[in-house]
């Protein structure tokens, strides 16, 4: 047996019911508190008005919308369907679904759990490492939202440990779940897509560079490609029959917004100009810092998560918002520039495999040039959408923990620094979270 086939029969390290009932039990205590330290309806879940009216609908004449129907009808059904449990007739009602949010992240958790297993990661060093990625405040918002991102975040993390499972093992039961995944995720939300090219492109790199066989990867994508063609019957005979179209966007699917068409781009444009790390606002405006900014366009969205620094820092990635061409906290920003940086290091130092490690350093250096490319040729608001960050989390998670271990085997100084990194980024997490909370809870007491 060579080296390749003893890396591809890997089995899982023993799981252990401790060690889940640990890491649920600190990723309920940090959403739990995010969640009752601000009222439902100021969470600033994106477009939550359009989520919450697509659950009704549904509950009041018992069948599907049309996509021109509502704000969010456009969207495939899955998640709204799986609200008609949480009792869609409740005042409650979204309290309801930010709690049942829990368990998507739970899924996202266990999942990164079960990756690790594969790669005979110790539990001390992967229950450190998704700690601190579960306490990053742009994690604990996805997973506390009423939003259809929980669930395909959820499913996207599933399809990736199917793969890597199946990668290590050879279940064929994998690839039925692989099929099964892929299906849930289109019918949950279209954007799955951008995860299942992500895995075709690695896996077609892995490929060319002979680190992956092209019987594995055929045998991977295949399921994939398959189950996301299920939304086909759907696309047809709902959104095709009302509309003409088989897929929408939100300005389409709404006409009672009658700024949408400021900074509208179409479908290929949007898609370009928003790379999974750095993406630019969805208006021409830096209005992430003005509470008021909209309120001669609508008043009422002068509340949404667009409204004010402190709620769009929230509802971002590790870096947060930041424009130095107005004035924002410092702090702040440094704050999540540094601890990115930290991240990059941290992941550049965990792989072992030069062929692997020389695939993933081109597609950082794809995504840093188109990055800077965007900012440069668009100098307005840019963030790090936290749905596409929720995806990032997976490699940031296992590299993480990879890395502990190995410091941990090798050099004791080194381990005890990145203890004490992680340790102290779990505390800022919470801390800057809290104060958020606080911050966002003053500002709607006024």
């Amino acid at each position: 047996m060579d080296a390749m086939q003893a890396i591809e029969s890997r089995q899982p390290a023993s799981g252990g019911s401790i060690f889940i009932v640990i890491l649920l039990f600190a990723w309920v205590l940090l959403s739990l508190n995010f969640i009752f330290t601000l009222p439902d309806m100021e969470h600033f879940a994106p477009d939550i008005g359009g989520h919450v009216q697509y659950s009704q609908l549904i509950h009041q004449f018992k069948k599907l919308p049309s996509p021109y129907h509502g704000w969010q009808t456009y969207q495939p059904p899955l998640y709204y369907l799986i609200n008609q449990f949480l009792r869609p007739d409740s005042p409650d009602h979204i309290l309801y679904v930010r709690l049942f949010s829990i368990v998507y992240g739970a899924v996202f958790l266990v999942c990164c759990h079960v990756i690790m297993n594969y790669w005979s990661i110790p539990k001390p060093a992967q229950l450190l490492s998704l700690v601190y990625c579960m306490s990053i405040p742009a994690f604990v918002h996805l997973f506390t939202t009423y939003n259809n991102d929980a669930l395909v975040s959820a499913l996207a993390a599933a399809i990736i440990a199917a793969a890597v499972g199946f990668y290590f093992s050879r279940k064929r039961s994998l690839l039925v779940l692989l099929f099964v995944l892929a299906a849930l995720g289109m019918y949950a939300k279209y954007n799955i897509v951008l995860l299942l090219g992500a895995i075709g492109l690695f896996l077609c790199s892995a490929v060319a560079i002979k680190a992956v066989t092209v019987r594995t990867a055929a045998l991977i994508l295949l399921p994939l490609a398959v189950g996301s063609l299920m939304i086909v019957p759907y696309l047809k005979m709902h959104t095709f029959r009302h509309t003409g179209k088989y897929l929408m966007h939100n300005a389409e699917a709404s006409d009672m917004w009658p700024f949408w068409h400021i900074g509208q781009q179409s479908g290929f444009a949007a898609f370009f100009f928003k790379p999974p790390a750095i993406t630019n606002g969805e208006w021409d405006h830096p209005y992430a810092f003005d509470r008021n900014y909209h309120v001669e366009l609508s008043p009422e969205i002068s509340w949404w998560t667009k409204g004010t620094y402190v709620s769009s820092v929230l509802s971002t990635s590790l870096l947060g918002e930041f424009n130095f061409s107005r004035k924002a906290p410092a702090a702040d920003t440094w704050a999540w520039i540094t601890v990115w940086i930290q991240v990059l290091l941290l992941c550049a130092l965990s792989y072992r495999r030069r062929d692997l490690r020389s695939v993933s350093w081109f597609v950082l250096l794809v995504l840093l040039v188109h990055g800077l490319f965007i900012r440069f040729s668009h100098p307005f608001f840019i963030n790090a959408n936290y749905r596409f960050f929720a995806w990032i989390t997976i490699p940031l998670a296992v590299l993480t923990a990879a890395r502990v271990h190995e410091c941990r085997c090798t050099s004791g100084r080194k381990y005890y620094m990145i203890l004490a990194l992680l340790a102290g980024g779990i505390l800022a997490h919470v801390i800057f979270m809290n104060m958020l909370n606080s911050q966002l809870a003053a500002s709607f007491s006024n």
